[in-house]
Parts: structure tokens; C-alpha cells; sequence
């Protein structure tokens, strides 16, 4: 009689989510979000399926993973600045610091710009993110320039500031140079 096979032994294997999600959204970047499935996913990550759904219960997941960090370096960058400020110089070095992505996920979150752009579908996936962040830029307005928090002018310089960082992030994201902390800078300086 055969002895059934050894079971591994040990830790299980830690899988690194932010590789597995490089390994994705490259696949979505080269050939198209649609065309991929999970289970092109998790063979070319070498994760098992049951794995992969784990860590990113859908393909968008896959794709909106990143926004959580971006968020917290900009709102701690927020809180951190002078009270007597203007919201314009103050947005601009939140921003700039949220821009500021560690070296080892640039690569990932120039592809999933270029996939969020690619996709218009994927939107509503970061909608209820980027509202709370608008909301968080609206206060920061509001509270540093002495407007009511429903002025149409808080409105419009918050929403000017967060469509023109976004623009400058995804213009990065398709320019294959540079860093993004410097585009943002750039296109914030113009606002």
C-alpha cells in the first residue's frame, strides 16, 4: 500500500499582494481588462485561485487596491499642515506628498492608471473613495480659507484641485517618465 503524499510542512507561503496585483494589472495593461480573467490572474501570479480571491475578492479590486495608501499619505500630509495656511499651498503639499509613492509600487500604480483611463467601466469602483476624499478637501478649504463648508466657492477650488491632480496623475501614468509627485506639483501650480 502507497503512503499518502507528505503534506507540507511549516509557515504556508505568504503571498505578497502588491506583487500578484503588478502581475495583474500589467496583464490588463497589455491586453485589455476585459480579456483577462482571474484564473489568467492566479496562473501568471502562481497563486491558487482560492488564493487569489482571498486578497481580491473581483478583478476591479485587483485594479483599486492602491488608492487607500495614496489616501492616507494625503490626508496625514493635510492634517499636518499650519493652521493659517492658505488651502491652496496646503493641497498642494498633501497632494504632492500623497504623489509621493514608494519607489517599489510606482510601476503598479502607473499601470492601474492606465487601466482606470482605459476602462471607464472601473469608475464606480473608486466612486465612494473619491467622494470621501472630496469631502476631506472641501473641510480642508472650508476650515482654511473661513468658508461655510457649502459655499459654491469651497466647491469649485476643491473640485478644480482634486480633477487637476487626477489629470496630472494619469498624464504621468502615460508618460513612462518623471514622477508623479512632480507632475501633480506641476498641474497644481496652474490651478
Amino acid at each position: 500500500m502507497e503512503a499518502p503524499p507528505a503534506r507540507p510542512t511549516g509557515r504556508p507561503r505568504t503571498i505578497d499582494p502588491e506583487a500578484v496585483s503588478l502581475v495583474a494589472l500589467r496583464m490588463f495593461d497589455e491586453q485589455g481588462f476585459d480579456a483577462v480573467s482571474m484564473d489568467d490572474v492566479a496562473v501568471a501570479a502562481g497563486v491558487s485561485r482560492r488564493s487569489l480571491f482571498r486578497l481580491f475578492p473581483s478583478k476591479a479590486d485587483l485594479v483599486w487596491g492602491g488608492l487607500t495608501e495614496f489616501t492616507q499619505r494625503f490626508t496625514d500630509a493635510l492634517r499636518d499642515r499650519p493652521a493659517d495656511e492658505p488651502s491652496r499651498d496646503g493641497l498642494r503639499a498633501a497632494y504632492r506628498a500623497g504623489a509621493t509613492f514608494p519607489e517599489d509600487t510606482v510601476e503598479t500604480t502607473r499601470h492601474r492608471l492606465r487601466v482606470i483611463r482605459a476602462n471607464p467601466g472601473l469608475a464606480p469602483g473608486g466612486a465612494e473613495a473619491q467622494a470621501r476624499l472630496t469631502e476631506t478637501i472641501v473641510r480642508f478649504v472650508a476650515d482654511h480659507d473661513g468658508a461655510p463648508r457649502d459655499d459654491l466657492g469651497v466647491a469649485v477650488r476643491a473640485s478644480t484641485v482634486a480633477a487637476a491632480a487626477h489629470a496630472a496623475l494619469v498624464w504621468w501614468a502615460q508618460q513612462d517618465t518623471g514622477h508623479p509627485a512632480d507632475a501633480v506639483d506641476r498641474a497644481l501650480a496652474m490651478t
